[in-house]
């Protein structure tokens, strides 16, 4: 009888240990992931944010590590000291590449924005995050990259799938995360300081018709 009786004693304790053992298991991993992945929010709020339209092409098929990139800014910024006018350029590298192909059917695309090109010729250190990126339309209102309905990108950890799509036009706002069909943005630094976009059966392509929101940080 005390046997049976020590038995459930110990069932009852192992029950109550693995209830333990599984919510602690659930509030690390959630810890993980938060420290390893802060909103746009976030980042938003803690840093001024300049809106900006892509120069030229640049194109996950054939871009290469190390290419050039660079976003003229939609708007001017004026903070203290800090004094940015509109028409400067927010400026960079592309710091890695993948095809779609090379991908098997996902593309990525990670940019490295580390200065600001002012009007004067002066050079601005900073580090870009991009807390935005979708389609703005032409003068006739169509973008070559419009999109008229949600995109599709699916759960990624660690980047914002595309979410409902409205017409920007030729304003210098655009919602928070991705609004480009199938692309997904990656809310934080990736360990060499670059932003990564994530093209789900697409390759990426950023044209004047794309426009990004740069938040903007003092360079390490």
């Amino acid at each position: 009888m005390n046997g049976g009786s020590t038995n459930v004693g110990l069932s009852r304790i192992r029950v109550v240990l693995a209830a333990i053992l599984l919510t602690f298991c659930s509030t690390f991993s959630h810890g993980q992931a938060a420290a390893a992945a802060p909103g746009v929010a976030a980042a938003q709020s803690h840093a001024p944010v300049l809106a900006a339209r892509f120069v030229g092409v640049l194109n996950t098929k054939s871009a290469k590590a190390g290419d050039a990139i660079a976003a003229k800014t939609m708007t001017g910024l004026k903070l203290g000291d800090l004094d940015i006018p509109k028409g400067s350029t927010i400026a960079g590298t592309v710091a890695s590449v993948q095809s779609k192909e090379a991908g098997h059917g996902t593309s990525t695309l990670a940019v490295k924005f580390d200065h600001v090109e002012l009007k004067s010729g002066a050079i601005l250190r900073i580090q870009g995050l991009i807390v935005a990126i979708g389609p703005v339309s032409n003068d006739d209102g169509l973008g070559a990259n419009s999109v008229l309905s949600r995109g599709g990108a699916g759960s990624i950890p660690g980047t914002d799938p595309s979410m409902e799509i409205g017409h920007a036009g030729n304003r210098d706002d655009i919602p928070a995360g991705s609004t480009m069909e199938d692309v997904a943005l990656a809310l934080h630094f990736d360990a060499a300081g670059a932003t990564e976009l994530r093209g789900i059966h697409r390759d990426i392509r950023l044209d004047p018709y794309v426009m990004v929101k740069v938040a903007l940080f003092r360079a390490a």
